[in-house]
Formats: structure tokens, C-alpha cells, sequence
């Protein structure tokens, strides 16, 4: 007889943020990572605090990659009971412990910083240290092309995504009662000829497919381009004295930023100008980076190899660690270039530097990465003002320019390639990670192209694999 086997999307179904996937077999069940949603405050609480099933009858966990919006309630999971395993490649275990250490410290501060402006119940961080701890116990780390058995019947494989250090695409191969059948999920896939990190991996062929489709509607600028539009907007900023205030992701878009910024700044494509990066979590992360260079291109490794600093430590580049110096950076003259997380303005330091710097004409919030909807970030670049930074409102009065170009993640193009060198290609595919109209967009052109029975699930949906 064979097994039941379905899979039910919990998060990132219609959006971009929470990804959360369970995956059910049989008795056994276990959730394709287990992200942050992230947006306004209360909606978030409520989503971030809700599982659809109690956290105690999972019997694994498999994480695609150390964002937060794919591992950031990994702590209120395990804090709601659950104690199995969580799997992970070795890159991605060891940036677990930078990334969730410093969510739970930032949680802390920004509950701590609303409490103080608020009336009524106070609220409470998500998790606690002790919390992420306990998680940080329940790594398992593998290696890229390394299968495992994750339960009687059930063989899984990661393959280098090329999205972020350690980001994995991963394959399940289920047998049961005399069939077999391959799923493959992709979690965020990258880019090719990307700075620092290998191309995506094209693992064997599956049978039904779960992928990710935030630009499924768009492609990216060139390269070339990117670094032409970024020299412009820092050329014209310093022109008016002011300073380009940069909200990054503190993992993978800042390291990247830092190697193109120096490699501008070394052949003349941009003035030479100081860049603070204002991060202790990027500090930490870049520190992982030097940890893994098995994750690294074959040019990225040479330049580890033979290059001092090179590439994450270079001489024009500080990295800010103690409050004090944060807060003195605005007291700073002169133009400059600050990169701070969080790369959505949801928490950290950036917050702090778009207090004192949006009322300024004189400067430029530069975003290099994905907005979603909801977030502070997304109103910045849709021109909102006043907006309310710590529950008070701010007028915007600064330049706001954005570069896709940046992105780690795969566009239109780049994600129907992706596809049609998978061999034999899928049957079925469910995109998430997306917002409707792009998921919808890239929907129909892989059912054109693919001939694949594709669905953009809806929240909570669940289906069944075997055909």
C-alpha cells in the first residue's frame, strides 16, 4: 500500500516573506523552513506566534538557507515544543547562530523601544535567548551532493543554490508500496555569474516542483548597467554633500556590495569614499564567509587566497560594532557611504540612520534589494511620507533611488532557464515566494513552455504528490 503524501504551503503562499512548507508522508511530517513574516507589526505577531498544527508532532525540520524569512521562527517553534532535528548545510548551521542570536537581541530592543511609546498590555518579544539556544542544539548540519535518509523511505539531497553562503536546492525521493517519486524545492535560487558565490546547481530531474517567484514578472538589469546607475546616484549624492544610507541584508547583499563598492572605487568607476558598515551581524557574517570558502566561485577564491583582506575586508571598509560608534557615525561630516541592516527597515541600526538622515535633501536611501509589502522599506520606495519610524512619524525629504540589479535572487529569465535544464522536467510545479501578479505572470509562461501543471497555492492549501 502506499504511503499518503502531500504538501501543505503555511507561508510565503501569495507573498514573499514566512516561508513555512509542510511536508507529510505517511505518519511522518516535517516543515521546509520556518521563516520570519515580516510587515506590520501586528499582523506579523499574529502569524509569527500561529502554526497550523502543534509544533511537538513534527518530526524534522529542513532549511533551505540562513534568512530570516526561512529560518527566523525556527526559535518560537522550538519554544512551542517541538525537538527533532533541524537539517541544514554546514555554511548555513554555522550563520544560524549569528543570524537568530542577533534576531532575538533586536526583538528584545525593538519590544523594549515600543513599550516605553505605548499604552496598554505590553508586548513580548517572540523568543528569547534561551530559546535560540535550544535550537542552535537541534543543527544537523550536510554537505552539498551528500544524501541523507530523513525517515524510512524519504532520501534527501542538497544542491548549491547560489543564492546566499551555504543556500541549498534541495531533493526529497520518496519510495513507498513499489513507486517512487522526486520533489524538488528550490528555497530563494541565485543567480548566475554572481560576485563570491558558485552559479545554482542543477540537481537530476524531479517530479513535481516547488519554486520560488519573486521576479517572476521582471528581468534584471545587466551588471554593467547596476554599477553605471550606482556610480550616478553616488556621484550626485556627494555632489550635494550628502551621504547614501544603504539598507542591506546583512548576510550575502552586504558582502556583495562591499566587493563591488571596492572594485568600483579601485579601477576609478566612483570616487574613493569611506563606507561604514554599520552591522555587528554583518561583522559576524562576513567572519562565516572566511570560515566557508568551499562555497566560494573559483575568482572569489583565488582573491581569498592571494589577496590581503580581499574580499570582505579592504582598506576603505570599516565595520561599526559598539552603539557608540553607530551613533556617532551621524555626527560625522563629510560625504560617506553607510550600509545597515535590516535590509527591509524592519529593525536594527538602519532604523536609527533613517531617523536622523530621511529629513535631509542632501542625501539617498539607496534599496538593493526586495521590498515586500507591508514593510517600512516598501513605503520608502513607494514614496510614502510621513512615515513612522519607532511609532513616530518622519517626513521624507531625501533622495530614494532603488537597484534591482543587486538581487540574489533569480529573475523571469533566469528562472525559466533554470528549468528547462532540468531533466526529465516536472510534472507539477507550485510557486511561492512570490506576490500574486508575478507568480501569476511566471505561471503562465511555464505552462506554455513547460507544459507543466503549475499552481500559485493560496495560503494554507494543501495537495497531494502522488499522481
Amino acid at each position: 500500500m502506499t504511503a499518503r503524501l502531500a504538501i501543505r504551503f503555511e507561508g510565503a503562499a501569495r507573498t514573499v516573506t514566512g516561508s513555512r512548507h509542510r511536508v507529510s508522508f505517511g505518519a511522518a511530517s516535517w516543515l521546509f523552513d520556518c521563516g520570519l513574516y515580516q510587515g506590520r507589526r501586528d499582523e506579523a505577531e499574529r502569524v509569527n506566534r500561529s502554526f497550523l498544527e502543534p509544533p511537538g508532532s513534527l518530526d524534522a525540520v529542513v532549511v533551505s538557507h540562513a534568512h530570516l524569512d526561512h529560518i527566523g521562527n525556527l526559535p518560537t517553534l522550538v519554544a512551542q515544543g517541538y525537538r527533532g532535528p533541524i537539517h541544514a548545510t554546514a555554511a548555513t548551521a554555522d550563520l544560524c547562530q549569528v543570524m537568530l542570536e542577533d534576531s532575538a537581541h533586536l526583538m528584545a530592543k525593538d519590544v523594549e523601544h515600543v513599550n516605553r511609546r505605548r499604552r496598554g498590555p505590553e508586548r513580548k518579544p517572540l523568543y528569547e535567548p534561551e530559546d535560540v539556544r535550544q535550537t542552535l542544539d537541534r543543527l544537523v548540519p550536510h554537505g552539498y551532493r551528500a544524501p541523507w535518509d530523513l525517515c524510512e523511505g524519504v532520501r534527501v539531497e542538497y544542491f548549491d543554490a547560489g543564492h546566499i553562503l551555504g543556500s541549498a536546492l534541495t531533493t526529497f525521493e520518496f519510495k513507498s508500496g513499489g513507486r517512487t517519486l522526486r520533489l524538488g524545492m528550490t528555497g530563494d535560487l541565485g543567480r548566475p555569474a554572481r560576485r563570491i558565490l558558485r552559479d545554482p546547481e542543477v540537481p537530476p530531474g524531479v517530479d513535481a516542483l516547488v519554486m520560488e517567484s519573486t521576479y517572476g514578472d521582471r528581468v534584471h538589469p545587466d551588471q554593467a548597467g547596476t554599477e553605471r546607475q550606482l556610480a550616478e546616484i553616488i556621484e550626485r549624492t556627494v555632489a550635494r554633500g550628502g551621504r547614501v544610507l544603504v539598507p542591506a541584508f546583512a548576510l550575502g547583499r552586504t558582502q556583495e556590495l562591499v566587493a563591488t563598492l571596492h572594485d568600483m572605487m579601485s579601477d576609478g568607476r566612483v570616487r574613493d569614499l569611506p563606507i561604514y558598515v554599520d552591522s555587528p551581524m554583518a561583522s559576524k557574517a562576513t567572519g562565516v564567509f572566511r570560515a566557508h570558502p568551499e562555497c566560494f566561485d573559483a575568482a572569489t577564491r583565488r582573491a581569498f587566497e592571494h589577496e590581503a583582506g580581499a574580499p570582505f575586508g579592504f582598506h576603505r571598509l570599516r565595520y561599526v560594532t559598539t552603539p557608540d560608534e553607530s551613533r556617532a557615525l551621524n555626527e560625522r561630516g563629510g560625504p560617506l557611504i553607510l550600509i545597515a541592516a535590516s535590509g527591509m527597515c524592519e529593525g536594527g541600526r538602519i532604523l536609527h540612520h533613517l531617523q536622523h538622515g530621511i529629513g535631509d535633501a542632501k542625501n539617498t536611501v539607496l534599496f538593493v534589494g526586495y521590498q515586500a509589502e507591508g514593510t517600512l522599506g516598501r513605503r520608502l520606495r513607494e514614496g510614502i511620507t510621513p512615515v513612522n519610524i519607532f511609532g513616530e512619524p518622519f517626513e521624507r525629504r531625501c533622495e530614494v533611488a532603488s537597484l534591482d540589479g543587486f538581487s540574489a535572487h533569480a529573475d523571469r529569465d533566469e528562472l525559466l532557464a533554470w528549468v528547462r535544464r532540468l531533466s526529465p522536467a516536472p510534472r507539477r510545479i507550485f510557486l511561492v515566494h512570490g506576490e500574486p501578479e508575478p507568480a501569476e505572470a511566471l505561471a503562465a509562461r511555464l505552462r506554455a513552455e513547460i507544459g507543466a501543471e503549475v499552481h500559485v497555492p493560496e495560503p494554507g492549501e494543501e495537495f497531494p504528490l502522488w499522481n
